[in-house]
């Protein structure tokens, strides 16, 4: 196995680097859709890893005092996601691009194309997940 592959930790690292990735890309397209040029798609990105990584952490604490969690699955925990992650990406929205909320139709469909977007960066952790032996999905 490539070094660190089977560590959890090493796992979770590589997990939140490919979200910060991913979040970069993400910011370079929400930027100029909204012709914020002045944003450092690498702060936002960060910005968002560590939204998620705090949030994340939380969601599965909470996941696992929830009655019936073992018996909903992975899909459970993943559609439970869903609003959690609309949120995250909302709160960005409002952090860096829209503070009065004046283009409600473009934040709703930036947020929603932003949460599909978390979860195809999940593939990697999906990945890593049955190779570690888990892994926490933020």
């Amino acid at each position: 196995m490539p070094a660190g592959v089977s560590n959890p930790v090493i796992g979770y690292i590589g997990f939140c680097a490919v979200k910060f990735v991913g979040y970069s890309l993400a910011a370079r397209f929400i930027s100029r859709r909204y012709e914020r040029t002045d944003r450092s798609v690498f702060t936002v990105g960060g910005v968002r890893t560590l939204i998620g990584m705090a949030v994340g952490a939380a969601y599965f604490s909470l996941w696992r005092l929830m009655p019936g969690a073992a018996e909903a699955g992975s899909i459970g925990y993943l559609g439970g996601l869903i609003p959690v992650r609309l949120a995250e990406w909302w709160f960005l929205l409002w952090l860096f691009y829209d503070r009065q909320f004046q283009q409600t139709r473009k934040n709703w469909r930036t947020a929603v194309l932003a949460t599909a977007w978390s979860y195809a960066l999940d593939v990697p952790a999906l990945i890593g997940f049955f190779v570690t032996g888990g892994v926490s999905i933020c």
